[in-house]
């Protein structure tokens, strides 16, 4: 059975609790759990590169899934959200949300409302607090606006005031709590007896902000999270926070999954109760959770392992960034993958190689990529597939399988975390991750596949710079209209030409033609007939290189073949041969106008004294003596 999980922000605590609640229970029933996340999580304002991670939630096809579980609450786009509620509906799915009720999904709501009424009661009773802050979370999340509403509803019950100034908001950063605290002290208002924040993170913020300005936490000001993470058992003071029971959560979302998946009635909507945790930082029990030993060893533990990651992130990025070519990128990140030696990984990308050179040699020409770049192509490959030890790829398969059929042949209980790939908007594909339990321990794995990602772009910007330059020398060389050599490409190639026949010691000649008639056949049908013309002439011409001769347009009109080896019998059959193409090209155009050239040539026999300018020169005015001959002929008759 495969079941999908779309959360974000998976470096938080309470996001791996609750993944963590459904893999215990799912896993050991042999069921596959593919978990769609990403690490956009910024409330203020969206990056380029947030868009490019929460195009990850576009690629699910939903009917792949015997079931889905959701907490569309970590998915802080209301957009996102509301359009995967409508995909997960069509697609007929059994449906677990956590936190939000969806029309035809079971609900399993984590409540805010206890713990948070536990510590602010906990705070004016035990601690005589009169004045308390909050530092709320985004204005439009969901648990965010539950425990803000929570905080003015126990306050009113105890009979005390909530003023609006006394709150801020933030975005569940380190980084907004630090800023809150500034705002607090900043204000010139009185401090508060207590601040209350809607999570760990902001509440650690709040302690190291205050701290830098001299206040002392419990002793000067209480501060309390909400929780229960790993950092708030570390950290000193200790925090006071709200053990929400996002593992619990996990497990109810996966069994209550399971039964509507087996079709059985009367499955509910359930709750799962939060519960306050007191500690040191509101200051209550001094004791501590682990010995000054048991720090020690997790301080050192974690201090090796940080080091390993980061050792591991500086040397593939310092690689990365001097790659040149997609088969560089190949090898340098087999070693790295091979390091850090997942179960499983996929790395899928969108379209064949083909398409995107085909996509290179488009933008270098000025026009559209001819696909939308920031979305999933329906055709993915595997270049790099890396199971149980070994590398090995894929040919293409469409993006709803996810991973080809062989990949998934025969495999129960395990887990996958789905990732996008991308620089900024622009979609590379997605990688797939199996059985790796690091990738929920910490963010490690997320930064190097954010360098996977930079690699990826290094290389795609050098691939269109060398396609702008192939561009930029085609355009050097050759004649836009007609597609063959201009003057410089011809002067590039007849330096080279004229050597070899120097050393050949055989003669090299030129023929110059020019375009009869051109100017009337713009005058009188315009120019693009006029172009078209060129354009006749220059391929019956071209048509006519076949022994390694050296065609250029030389001038509007004008072009010039540059030969080796002829002798004037052999110049004067080729001649009539161009000719003669040129009349049945006009029996066969059904054309007004007759197309018609005047050609003159040069041979130099003596291979010392062969100089190209003079012997253009000098077919150039026997193309002209051609020509008046020609004029006079018609004159005549």
């Amino acid at each position: 059975m495969n079941i999908a999980v779309l959360l974000g922000g998976v470096g938080f605590d309470s996001q791996k609790r609750t993944i963590q609640g459904i893999l215990d229970n799912a896993l050991p029933k042999g069921d596959n759990v593919y978990i769609f996340t990403c690490d956009g999580w910024n409330y203020e304002s969206r990056f380029k590169y947030e868009e490019g991670e929460y195009n990850i939630y576009q690629l699910p096809d939903f009917t792949q899934y015997e079931g889905v579980i959701i907490n569309a609450d970590t998915i802080h786009d209301l957009k996102v959200g509301k359009d995967l509620a409508n995909r997960i509906q069509q697609a007929g799915v059994p449906c677990v949300s956590l936190n939000q009720k969806w029309e035809s999904s079971v609900c399993v709501k984590l409540e805010n409302e206890t713990g948070i009424g536990m510590i602010v009661e906990h705070l004016v009773k035990e601690h005589g607090a009169k004045t308390i802050y909050f530092v709320s979370g985004p204005v439009d999340n969901n648990d965010a606006g539950q425990r803000l509403a929570a905080f003015k509803d126990a306050l009113h019950q105890l009979g005390l005031e909530c003023q609006e100034e006394n709150i801020l908001y933030g975005d569940y950063t380190y980084r907004s709590g630090i800023e809150a605290a500034k705002k607090y002290l900043q204000s010139g208002r009185p401090m508060p007896d207590a601040i209350m924040a809607a999570n760990d993170e902001m509440a650690i913020g709040l302690i190291l902000g205050l701290e830098d300005a001299g206040y002392r936490v419990p002793e000067d000001i209480l501060v309390t999270g909400y929780d229960n993470s790993s950092v708030a058992q570390l950290n000193h003071p200790r925090l006071t926070t709200v053990r929400r029971g996002e593992y619990t959560a996990g497990e109810v979302a996966y069994k209550k999954l399971k039964k509507m998946i087996c079709k059985e009635r009367d499955i509910t909507d359930e709750i799962v109760y939060g519960k306050a945790i007191f500690s040191q930082s509101c200051g209550c029990d001094k004791k501590q959770n682990y010995t000054h030993a048991e720090l020690q060893k997790m301080y050192v533990k974690k201090s090796v392992d940080m080091d390993e990651h980061l050792r591991l992130l500086k040397s593939s990025a310092a690689e990365f960034t001097g790659l040149e070519t997609f088969d560089d990128f190949m090898e340098c990140s087999k070693r790295y993958i091979r390091q850090i030696n997942p179960e499983y990984f996929y790395l899928c990308m969108c379209g064949s190689i083909e398409n995107y050179y085909a996509e290179l040699d488009r933008m270098a020409e000025g026009k559209e990529r001819g696909r939308d770049a920031s979305v999933y192509k329906d055709d993915i490959r595997i270049p790099l597939a890396y199971e149980k030890g070994k590398f090995n790829s894929y040919g293409e398969f469409h993006k709803k399988e996810l991973l080809p059929s062989e990949c998934k042949k025969g495999k129960k209980g395990d887990f996958y975390i789905v990732m996008p790939m991308h620089h900024q908007e622009y979609c590379f594909g997605y990688c797939v991750v199996g059985n790796y339990e690091r990738a929920l321990k910490d963010t490690f794995f997320f930064h190097f596949i954010l360098n996977l990602e930079n690699a990826l772009e290094t290389v795609r910007k050098q691939d269109t710079m060398k396609a702008v330059l192939v561009r930029m020398s085609h355009i050097w060389m050759y004649d836009e209209l007609t597609e063959i050599y201009n003057r410089a490409g011809f002067r590039k190639y007849a330096v080279n030409f004229i050597e070899d026949a120097v050393k050949r010691k055989i003669p090299v000649g030129v023929l110059f033609v020019d375009i009869d008639g051109l100017k009337k056949v713009n005058d009188t049908y315009g120019h693009e007939e006029g172009d078209n013309y060129i354009k006749s002439i220059a391929q019956i011409l071209e048509q006519n290189c076949c022994n390694g001769e050296l065609l250029t347009r030389y001038g509007g009109d004008e072009f010039v073949i540059l030969f080796s080896g002829y002798l004037n019998a052999d110049i004067k059959e080729y001649i009539d041969k161009l000719q003669a193409d040129i009349r049945n090209s006009n029996l066969l155009s059904g054309k007004e106008y007759q197309m018609d050239v005047s050609i003159g040539y040069y041979l130099e026999t003596d291979a010392d004294n062969i100089n190209l300018e003079k012997i253009i020169e000098i077919a150039d005015e026997n193309m002209y003596a051609a020509k008046k001959a020609k004029k006079a002929s018609r004159e005549q008759n």
